[in-house]
């Protein structure tokens, strides 16, 4: 229970459910991202503090207690040392089962809150749409991307952390008389800078998706956001940076990376049209067949994929550390192939889940792949180098299959904790931009081209 004060000037008490939900009609109509709500300067900063804990929170200990359980029925710490262990059989019916469990809550939610969740939701009520974030029904979709984490499935984790401190914020804000748009950026900003040790790439990525540029107080919420997170992460959960900073020679390396780019692009955009056009639903219903025959087919692709290929298990980062310390050919198809594979499945099956991650493990493998092909060509570069070249193809794989340019040349520097590696990167995205376009230009001629609007997995 808790209080709220009348019209009368008295109190009167509500109960925790009823706060939780959201009426449409009583949302402001002007967007919370210029017009500040009717509430006390010192109640904003205690919401925002209470948004930005809970979403650092959240991003620690959501990637912990996934890891427990995997732990607990493996004895692996991380997801590829358990795919890798158990028999194939195994790890084949755990994530099929995961995936399938997934689906099917991702399925309830859809079904009574199909515009409520996920990052659309906030950057559509961000631009003045009288949108309302549910924050049950985000609990739920995250629950499937953790069960589908648990389970070792190929696919991204982060969405769920970043779409949890998106709507504790929105939740926040609306029930203290505003529209949640600024106290949302605020909790996306925290959760993505401590899921990526990343808290400039945070500030770009709200900038690309929601657009917090374009509006003073939310490029504020956002910015003091990602930097809270990111401090709270590092100081107080243990975080650190994902992946380690190459060492080769940066002239080598960009000459590898231009070598590749090619690749690179070809795997990021391929998964970018297979998780927006390959989807269960779509497939059921023309074929008159129940959604949950579908959803099932997919949930055993997915499966197939990871007891195929042990390094597509999870969202694709651990195999990366692992092609850092000792690329082999077994990492780069599991990363170009496998995960393609397992991904789409995934993600089409209605499984809640993100696609950052995975495109820029698809990107690198892909990447990597090329780079044994040069091998036989008598192209061998050091494994310094060969490491520097796959970090500039992730850059790719957020550039291009996510669309965000400007996220990928910041991300990935953060990732690796080197900002000096930012003007390579750069190079190899705008590279990797133009060839992009070239063949969206081409393709258009053939095809339909996929939508460049944002959807629920850029995350």
């Amino acid at each position: 229970m808790h209080t709220r004060r009348t019209s009368a000037g008295g109190w009167r008490e509500v109960k925790w459910r009823s706060w939780l939900r959201a009426d449409p009609e009583r949302i402001p109509e002007a967007s919370g991202y210029h017009v500040p709500p009717s509430r006390p300067r010192w109640l904003t900063t205690l919401l925002f503090a209470g948004v930005v804990v809970v979403a650092a929170g959240v991003a620690h200990l959501f990637r912990h207690a996934a890891n427990r359980v995997i732990e607990w029925y493996s004895d692996e710490r991380d997801v590829v040392s358990a795919s890798s262990s158990l028999h194939w059989l195994v790890v084949f019916g755990i994530v099929s089962a995961s995936v399938f469990v997934a689906a099917w809550l991702g399925r309830l939610v859809d079904a009574r809150h199909a515009s409520s969740t996920g990052i659309e939701a906030v950057a559509a009520s961000a631009r003045g749409e009288r949108r309302w974030i549910s924050l049950r029904a985000s609990a739920v979709r995250a629950t499937g991307t953790w069960i589908a984490s648990t389970g070792l499935t190929s696919i991204g984790r982060e969405s769920a952390i970043i779409e949890i401190g998106g709507a504790v914020g929105a939740v926040a804000g609306r029930r203290s008389g505003g529209r949640g748009d600024a106290l949302a950026t605020a909790g996306i900003a925290a959760a993505f800078a401590a899921a990526y040790h990343a808290p400039f790439a945070a500030l770009f990525y709200l900038g690309e998706h929601l657009g917090v540029h374009r509006s003073r107080r939310a490029l504020w919420f956002a910015a003091t956001g990602a930097a809270a997170g990111h401090l709270l992460s590092v100081h107080l959960m243990s975080g650190h940076v994902i992946f380690p900073t190459p060492e080769g020679s940066r002239w080598e390396t960009l000459g590898l990376a231009l070598l590749v780019v090619i690749p690179a692009v070809t795997g990021a955009r391929a998964l970018r049209v297979l998780r927006v056009r390959v989807k269960a639903a779509d497939i059921a219903g023309p074929l008159g067949l129940p959604w949950w025959t579908v959803v099932a087919v997919f949930a055993l692709v997915a499966g197939a994929a990871v007891a195929t290929f042990p390094f597509a298990a999870g969202n694709g980062m651990e195999a990366l550390r692992q092609a850092a310390v000792g690329p082999t050919v077994a990492i780069a198809v599991a990363l170009s192939l496998g995960k393609l594979i397992g991904t789409t499945a995934s993600l089409g099956s209605g499984a809640p889940g993100g696609a950052i991650s995975p495109s820029l493990s698809v990107a690198a493998g892909t990447a990597l792949l090329t780079v044994y092909g040069l091998d036989a060509l008598g192209i061998e570069p050091d494994a310094a180098v060969i490491w520097g070249a796959l970090v500039a193809a992730m850059a790719v794989g957020v550039a291009v299959g996510l669309r965000s340019p400007v996220l990928a040349v910041v991300l990935v520097p953060e990732l690796v904790g080197d900002y000096t590696f930012l003007p390579l990167i750069a190079v190899v995205v705008i590279a990797a931009r133009l060839i992009d376009l070239g063949v969206d230009r081409l393709m258009s001629r053939l095809a339909t081209p996929v939508p460049d609007i944002i959807y629920g997995d850029d995350a």
